[in-house]
């Protein structure tokens, strides 16, 4: 059996949750299957994506985010640092990246600049206009995904299946895609592809392509292979999700590494992470059911939104 396991997310609910729930106490990642994700609708999101990366640079620079700050638009080779999200400083990432956010504005006034700006306008580039339709189709599959693997893992945890329902009805969730371009010379020392890191959120739902690379690291502090499975989607636990629970649930560190192999180590690479966060103003604190008697919470209370942008300051800061 593989370290990051499979598992059928359309089966009988109450196995399911069980079934989460040990997989994220023990690997904080695992794969699915049966999540009823439409082929169409993902193929033409990845497409376009391909199709963006090989735009010449000033096609992309014209999506470029306008500040240091803002959150979406392109990102080119080693403008971020995923391991500055955690302490101190790393060289930066092997990848070029392209971002979106949210296709709605909340219903309630937004009086924080911070939150405001997570619902800045996304930037589409005119040279590749399907991209903006491709990818607004695929951000809302993705977030249908996660509003169903949510009550999932309330049922993991003892709650009731609506549990999160309320803390995520409006959240500021995200839709990136990663090229780790091919290359010919050598990378500095300690530069990876993207660096280890945790994700900052509730959860994450990664497409990758079959290069491989990314790795988990395991309770023995061991760096394991996540292999591709076709048609399945690579889940994994964030922080806030590991704060609610009082760290019951692991947010697992990882990283995208060269494969082995002389030809593989310089081949391309492609992902589509979404991440999925709690609405901005959600209170993450220790969950009832994870709080053992006599147990006190690890973690003080926090603002999910704060936490997020403070993340994300951290990883652009170079």
């Amino acid at each position: 059996m593989p370290y990051v396991p499979i598992i059928d997310v359309s089966a009988e609910p109450g196995a399911v949750g069980e079934e989460l729930d040990e997989v994220c106490r023990t690997v904080g990642f695992f794969q699915i299957t049966g999540h009823g994700i439409d082929d169409a609708v993902a193929d033409r999101a990845w497409t376009a994506a391909t199709r963006f990366f090989d735009l010449p640079l000033a096609d992309k620079v014209s999506v470029a985010r306008p500040t240091e700050d803002y959150p979406y638009g392109y990102i080119p080779v080693a403008g971020e640092s995923l391991s500055q999200s955690m302490a101190g400083s790393a060289p930066p990432d092997l990848k070029e990246v392209f971002n979106m956010g949210p296709v709605t504005a909340p219903a309630h006034a937004m009086t924080d600049p911070d939150e405001a700006s997570i619902y800045s306008p996304n930037l589409w580039p005119a040279a590749l206009p399907e991209l903006r339709e491709a990818w607004t189709n695929y951000y809302v599959a993705m977030r249908d995904l996660g509003n169903r693997l949510m009550p999932l893992f309330a049922r993991g945890l003892g709650l009731p299946p609506d549990f999160f329902t309320a803390k995520i009805d409006q959240c500021p969730n995200a839709l990136r895609a990663i090229n780790y371009p091919a290359r010919d010379s050598v990378p500095l020392p300690g530069q990876l592809r993207a660096g280890a890191h945790t994700d900052y959120g509730t959860l994450t739902i990664l497409r990758q392509d079959a290069v491989g690379g990314l790795e988990v690291l395991d309770l023995r502090e061991n760096w394991v292979g996540v292999e591709p499975v076709p048609g399945a989607f690579v889940i994994n636990i964030g922080d806030l999700m590991a704060r609610w629970t009082n760290d019951r649930w692991r947010s697992t560190l990882h990283r995208v590494v060269d494969p082995p192999g002389a030809e593989a180590s310089r081949a391309r690479r492609q992902s589509m992470p979404y991440f999925q966060n709690a609405n901005w103003s959600a209170e993450i604190s220790c969950l009832p059911t994870c709080l053992a008697a006599g147990e006190t919470p690890r973690y003080e209370p926090v603002l999910a939104g704060p936490h997020l942008m403070g993340k994300f300051r951290k990883s652009v800061k170079l």
